[in-house]
């Protein structure tokens, strides 16, 4: 089955604060040229809980009009409490995308699976489960992920818990019991061995700049190259580190910043980091590693 490619997007912004719908635009242009299936807006790449409720209204339409069908649109619904998600889906239910994505909050979840499955049960479309322990301090069971797997809503599962055995125990869990949701690596420096021992994809916080390696990687995997996908997979992982920094130091405000340099975006702020993380000597490395890679980003 041929590998699907996603990008957790960024979320471009004017100097003022408001939605960059030309940057917006010119992101999900390239991302779509490169032969990404689809943009996942308002994850924690893209700020998810920073915005207001008409600040998300104008995103989600503007990704609709942006995509035009042309790739799968997600849109996040995280929030403080699963009740403010629940609130966040009825407002998006109007738009015409694709699937929700749903990451459990850092505070009340008592009963996880219960307040997946509430989420699953209230969706009009598919859903995806977004497992990131380092983000809300949440860990599944395998009888627990049995459950939610088990749900006919559910369409897949974005494991981004930088757990290889996880990894596995999922991947054999979904042959096992014959769920159909699709697994895919949420991490940027394993998405070539997640592919090539099985997972359906990749769902990638660096994909509104890296685009080519992550294609170029499952192109690989998909034709059973494996030296060109792990040497792609390297490359991908220098350019990770350029723009975030090896202390992961300017996540957000990196890649805004490295997509600002390509003329992608209009500006680098982001609300989701102190602006101060993004020092000179950081813009000049960011710049540098631009230039490096430029051949290989388009």
């Amino acid at each position: 089955m041929r590998k699907k490619v996603y990008s957790a997007s960024i979320t471009p912004l004017t100097v003022e604060g408001g939605l960059d719908v030309e940057g917006l635009n010119k992101i999900f242009d390239r991302n779509i040229r490169h032969g990404i299936d689809g943009i996942f807006i308002l994850g924690s790449m893209g700020e998810w809980q920073s915005f207001d409720s008409a600040f998300r209204d104008q995103l989600v339409a503007e990704s609709v009009r942006a995509t035009d069908g042309r790739a799968e649109l997600l849109v996040g619904i995280t929030d403080v409490s699963t009740e403010a998600a629940l609130a966040n889906l009825r407002r998006a239910s109007e738009y015409a995308f694709d699937s929700y994505v749903f990451m459990l909050p850092k505070t009340g979840a008592d009963d996880p699976v219960r307040d997946v499955c509430r989420v699953l049960d209230a969706a009009d479309r598919p859903v995806y489960y977004y497992h990131c322990p380092p983000n809300n301090g949440i860990n599944l069971s395998l009888a627990q992920f049995a459950t939610i797997l088990s749900h006919p809503n559910l369409k897949g599962i974005k494991n981004s818990a930088s757990n290889m055995w996880l990894r596995r125990e999922l991947l054999l869990l979904k042959v096992e019991r014959g769920f159909s949701a699709a697994l895919l690596e949420g991490q940027e420096w394993a998405v070539d061995e997640a592919l090539l021992i099985g997972c359906d994809g990749m769902l990638c916080g660096m994909g509104a700049l890296g685009t080519t390696f992550m294609v170029g990687i499952a192109r690989a995997v998909d034709a059973g190259n494996v030296a060109e996908a792990v040497r792609l997979q390297n490359r991908f992982i220098k350019l990770f580190h350029g723009v975030y920094g090896t202390d992961l130091s300017t996540v957000w405000v990196g890649q805004k910043y490295a997509l600002k340099c390509l003329g992608l975006c209009a500006s680098e702020l982001t609300r989701a980091q102190d602006m101060k993380a993004l020092t000179e000597t950081r813009k000049r490395e960011i710049e540098a590693c631009i230039e490096a890679f430029r051949e290989e980003l388009d």
